[in-house]
């Protein structure tokens, strides 16, 4: 919003520049071809009062054309642009100094020529009236192509996103200023979250993903900035009530009150709105919404704010639970990805660890219950990530998170699943090649009942799989891909399992 205004006035300069050299080296010209003459020579006071009246009347008619032009497009644009976005762009439109500064300076501009119109008799000619009048209207008319550009540039849906979030900012350094009452503030600002939470919801409906990904992002950056401000805020601040979140239980509410989170649940609500819609309306924008939960989660467990890092973390259980829930493999897939680069920074939280893996494994079932086959197999390559980055930094739950990759199923019946026999491979050699021989050998006993010819065409695979998938997906890298420094000991893990299962 500040670069717009900058290059509205940047264009008016530009404008009014151009008017001055262009009408002013007319007049110099005209006066010089008639041989310089006096003031007089210009001036019509006292000799023809009447025709001071022709030279008002089409500037009045002028000024009166650039208002209905000017109301029109206003009247047309603003509401059509609200509808598609949100109603409380009429409002943004008319809090904004520019537009108020340029439709008072038209209207008053306006008024002004007819008032010296009026007042202009037989004997009296107001000059210092007229000419004010003439350089207002050559001003108003300097002013009409920036203002217009402005206008056009205003409706744009992320600049109103971007207008929506330093009102929401201002509103906040306001309360730590102490120069606003909290509670007023704080519908205030709830007030703009969902504003834009529901340009994102109407973004994802004509599928205008450039916007929704904005909307997103502007969540995530909001939440940044109230990180900076959050200890400085009162008390009064974070109590909420049942008019702040609509259906929420008393316990669901003194918990945010308690926690302090209710900005933060705000964000992420709108957030899950919008993954919602995603997963049927614009199922490729579903990674903008995990990507930037991932961060914000991430930033929290920088700042140490455990209430904000537990929320992330439920946050992705719930767009785990929305992608089974409509079968949407993608998402399925672009989430766990998100989610297990969150556990890696966590290795320092041995208890958080544990509960993402029991979290991966629950909605990995909760997946093919509903038709998808693949999740739990997948989920085996994510968790076996998980304790390859927990074992390298040490972490006390490695042992834990091993047993339960291991507890995943790689048969059923007489079924075996190859992916997840795969994934138990690259652990298995991972910890041989790390000199973990005990957890080699839980993985070794883990893996005793899949045949010797399973475990050749399946270590053969993963020794020739590409560093790229054959698809283009969000990872890109394939699952299956063990690099260069790892496939010796793949080989000597894979070599003692076809030994212990009879080659």
């Amino acid at each position: 919003m500040i670069s717009m205004r900058r290059s509205f006035v940047r264009s008016l300069v530009i404008a009014v520049v151009a008017f001055a050299i262009l009408f002013g080296g007319e007049f110099l010209l005209e006066w010089w071809r008639l041989g310089f003459p006096g003031v007089d020579a210009l001036d019509w006071d006292g000799v023809n009062n009447a025709k001071l009246v022709d030279l008002m009347s089409p500037i009045a008619r002028a000024y009166n054309n650039v208002l209905a032009m000017l109301l029109a497009t206003i009247g047309l644009a603003i509401p059509l642009t609200a509808n598609m976005h949100t109603p409380t762009l009429i409002d943004v439109f008319l809090r904004d100094r520019i537009n108020r500064v340029v439709l008072s300076f038209m209207a008053l501009g306006a008024a002004h020529v007819l008032w010296v119109d009026f007042i202009i008799g037989p004997k009296f000619a107001p000059m210092w009236a007229i000419r004010v009048a003439v350089y207002m209207a050559l001003l108003g008319w300097a002013i009409l192509i920036p203002y217009f550009f402005y206008v056009v540039r205003f409706l744009d849906p992320a600049r109103v996103i971007s207008r929506l979030s330093q009102e929401l900012v201002h509103l906040l350094d306001e309360v730590v200023a102490g120069k606003r009452d909290p509670v007023a503030a704080q519908e205030a600002v709830s007030e703009r979250l969902d504003q834009i939470g529901t340009i994102v919801l109407k973004s994802l409906d004509r599928s205008d993903r450039e916007v929704a990904r904005e909307g997103v992002w502007a969540l995530k950056q909001l939440l940044d900035k109230y990180a900076d401000r959050k200890a400085q805020l009162p008390a009064s601040w974070f109590p909420v009530d049942r008019a702040d979140f609509v259906g929420f239980s008393a316990e669901a509410l003194a918990m945010l009150s308690e926690d302090r989170t209710w900005f933060e649940m705000k964000c992420l609500l709108q957030m899950m709105l919008g993954y919602q819609v995603a997963l049927t309306k614009a199922s490729d924008t579903v990674s903008a919404f995990s990507d930037a939960n991932r961060v914000i989660a991430t930033a929290a467990a920088l700042r140490e704010d455990e209430a904000a890092l537990r929320l992330g973390i439920r946050v992705f259980n719930n767009f785990l639970r929305e992608a089974a829930k409509t079968k949407n493999v993608h998402a399925l897939y672009d989430v766990y990805h998100q989610y297990r680069v969150l556990a890696r920074d966590l290795t320092k939280r041995p208890d958080l660890l544990r509960e993402i893996a029991g979290h991966f494994i629950y909605y990995s079932e909760s997946a093919r219950q509903n038709g998808i086959a693949f999740a739990p197999q997948m989920v085996a390559f994510d968790l076996g990530y998980i304790v390859r980055r927990a074992y390298e930094a040490g972490c006390v739950a490695a042992d834990e998170l091993l047993e339960r990759t291991l507890a995943l199923p790689h048969r059923r019946g007489e079924e075996v699943y190859p992916m997840v026999v795969k994934a138990k491979l690259m652990l298995g050699g991972f910890l041989v090649g790390n000199a973990h021989a005990s957890a080699a050998a839980l993985v070794r006993a883990n893996l005793g009942d899949v045949d010797g010819r399973m475990i050749e065409s399946s270590t053969r695979d993963l020794l020739a799989a590409d560093r790229a998938f054959f698809e283009v997906t969000d990872r890109q890298v394939n699952l299956e891909y063990v690099p260069p420094e790892r496939r010796a000991p793949l080989q000597q893990f894979a070599t003692s399992l076809n030994g212990g299962n009879g080659g």
